[in-house]
């Protein structure tokens, strides 16, 4: 792997550090403390962020997004989240449904779905969670009743980032047909405007701007022309997706990471005790040093992964070590780098404190660090400890 950018990349990057410097970093304290976004302001941010590539960069040029490479994407991802970890929530949750379709829709799907996602005129959301089924995909009860123009759902999904927001939703459901056999797991486009369904919000410790939702579907009618591939088909896509989401919340978090040491490198250089800064004594350098080695091996780790999908290289291994080891270094970090701030870590007019909400919050979407463990130890034993 060639761990030097290319100029492209070096120059969007610096393009985009001088954006958010300008056009979000003011604001992110005060909307932080307002909780959910809410839609138009989502989409004012959208907008904003779409010529750099966060909307549609993980769709093709010829289904009109970006085209971006995978490593590109987290570049992104990695310097939003260091500024406003909500917002590149929002950004890269709606750009993965973008991608969910024009990866497995067909050319009347991609003409219907994508143009108003990839312009910002429409906020995406992917339906996969439920009360009783997180980690164990395959144990989903929402229904899906299979009829001659339409699919009728029920069921309950929960945890859905973007949910309250969202004007398409993939769901991911069981199939059945009128007779009450069973199709198996399939994916379908939910327009909310055509299709209404319930969505309560989630309201949480951390990424407090980031909605997250309850979605309850009654009855709920969806064309039948809306299904993703075929019935039964979608099983194997939603878990190699799996892999793209883990790499990029692990880009995310390595974002956050460095803000975090960022802040805690300020402050030692600001904050006088007994006469002097206190970056000059060695248990604060200390703390330093092992954030700093903590980003750096995270940032290695997620690089690695994201070269590994614009390679086409199998990485299940590989996602699953970046993202258990890449959420778990942010906490850390963030830990840490609250204690270097001391009392004032702890207010609320000093943002570490909500660098250390939001880095919690990413040890458990996309698998627990412990289920990527075992997804691990699966890998390198050949032995799984669930099917």
């Amino acid at each position: 792997m060639n761990f030097h950018l290319s100029e492209e990349q070096r120059a969007l990057i610096d393009t985009v550090q001088k954006f958010l410097e300008k056009e979000v970093d003011p604001f992110v304290d005060e909307l932080d403390r307002k909780g959910p976004m809410d839609k138009d302001t989502a989409l004012e941010f959208l907008h904003k962020l779409k010529p750099f590539g966060y909307v549609g960069g993980q769709v093709p040029v010829s289904d009109g997004g970006d085209g971006l490479s995978h490593l590109t994407y987290g570049l992104l991802l990695e310097e939003l989240k260091k500024v406003y970890p909500s917002l590149g929530g929002i950004a890269s949750i709606t750009a993965s449904c973008a991608r969910v379709i024009s990866e497995h829709g067909n050319k009347e799907q991609k003409q219907r779905f994508l143009p108003p996602l990839l312009s910002a005129e429409k906020i995406g959301c992917m339906g996969i969670t439920e009360p009783d089924a997180g980690s164990d995909v395959r144990s989903i009860r929402t229904k899906g009743v299979v009829k001659k123009d339409r699919v009728v759902l029920n069921g309950t999904k929960m945890w859905i980032s973007n949910g309250t927001i969202a004007d398409i939703c993939v769901v991911l459901f069981r199939a059945y047909d009128e007779n009450g056999s069973e199709l198996g797991f399939t994916r379908i486009v939910v327009e909310k405007e055509e299709s209404p369904f319930e969505a309560r919000e989630l309201h949480k410790m951390g990424l407090r701007s980031f909605p997250t939702a309850e979605l309850h579907f009654d009855e709920c009618e969806v064309p039948r022309e809306n299904v993703l591939g075929g019935f039964g088909e979608a099983l194997k896509g939603v878990m190699h997706g799996f892999n793209v989401a883990r790499a990029n919340v692990a880009a995310g978090c390595v974002g956050l990471a460095q803000g975090a040491l960022d802040l805690a490198k300020r402050y030692a250089r600001e904050r006088k005790q007994f006469g002097k800064e206190i970056a000059n004594y060695q248990l604060v350098q200390e703390m330093i040093a092992d954030m700093e080695i903590k980003v750096d091996a995270a940032r290695l780790l997620t690089y690695r992964v994201l070269w590994m999908l614009d390679e086409g290289i199998p990485c299940a291994r590989e996602a699953s070590i970046a993202k258990a080891y890449a959420t778990e270094a942010a906490v850390q970090v963030a830990s840490a780098a609250l204690q270097v701030h001391g009392a004032y870590g702890l207010s609320e007019e000093f943002r570490i404190e909500r660098y250390f909400r939001d880095a919690r919050c990413y040890t458990i979407p996309d698998g627990t660090t412990q289920i990527q463990k075992l997804i691990i130890g699966k890998e390198v034993l050949g032995t799984g400890a669930f099917r």
